[in-house]
């Protein structure tokens, strides 16, 4: 049988169940016979009845985390795999909707460094010393998605993006406990702690670190999205590193000028 422990029904239960049994130890320990032992006794058993109530009422999570954090795992490995095939090497690129005519924001992986010159193609694109592969990034799906149901709004002004970035982690996708969101100068770092799909990074990164850079998963290529559209800029992602530990991921995003 497998433990609940990260539920907080359950969690909260638990402490309903041990708080009455302290009352009644109290109760009993003291002996008073008068009406503050009714008192606890009669609120051990408000506890305890509530705790059974909340333990049996309450289900466990719908979906099993690690499982759900390897589903992008291969997809991402694999477009990074034929990047590095055709010599594709540079790092994810998210260009803005609206130049160059693009009506969504668009993920371009150079040959090598790209100083955000206009490019020309479908799939494979070159511009001026620059060519690479142009596509769809892989957070698209969960942008339009947050956009039609929950009326997203991205705002241009740099404080307040960065604010939706937190409340996209923390209120939205619910991926991680706590979404900080700094920018300083050209650069803005994106961490995100206790990340519940820390088992999706940790094999993206045993791969090979640079996947992370190339081809990011959905949530950072959605971050990256909202920071483009926002901004009007091409968004960089410069390097991705996680923490076991804290379970921390920490992306860090160049803005091209």
């Amino acid at each position: 049988m497998k433990f609940p422990h990260l539920n907080p029904y359950y969690r909260a239960a638990l402490v309903l169940v041990i708080a009455a049994g302290v009352l009644l130890a109290v109760a009993i320990t003291t002996d008073r016979r008068d009406i503050t032992s009714a008192a606890l006794v009669i609120s051990s058993m408000i506890c305890l009845i509530t705790g059974i109530f909340l333990a049996t009422l309450s289900s466990g999570e719908p979906l099993d985390i690690r499982y759900v954090s390897l589903l992008p795992v291969q997809g991402s490995i694999n477009q990074s795999r034929i990047c590095a095939d055709l010599g594709v090497l540079g790092n994810a690129h998210f260009l803005p909707k609206g130049p160059g005519g693009r009506t969504e924001t668009m993920q371009y992986i150079p040959v090598a460094d790209y100083h955000n010159t206009p490019l020309s193609g479908d799939s494979f694109v070159t511009g001026n010393e620059t060519s690479g592969l142009l596509t769809p990034p892989s957070g698209a799906p969960l942008l339009r998605e947050i956009r039609e149901h929950e009326h997203l709004q991205v705002p241009s002004d740099t404080p307040a993006l960065l604010d939706l970035v937190r409340e996209i982690g923390e209120d939205v996708l619910e991926v991680a406990d706590k979404v900080t969101a700094d920018a300083k100068g050209p650069t803005i770092t994106v961490s995100f702690e206790n990340y519940r799909l820390f088992s999706g990074c940790m094999a993206i990164s045993a791969e090979s670190p640079k996947c992370c850079t190339t081809h990011p998963c959905p949530v950072c290529s959605l971050v990256a999205c909202v920071l483009a559209e926002g901004l009007g800029q091409t968004v960089l992602l410069e390097r991705c590193s996680t923490d076991p530990e804290l379970r921390l991921v920490t992306a860090v995003f160049s803005l091209l000028p």
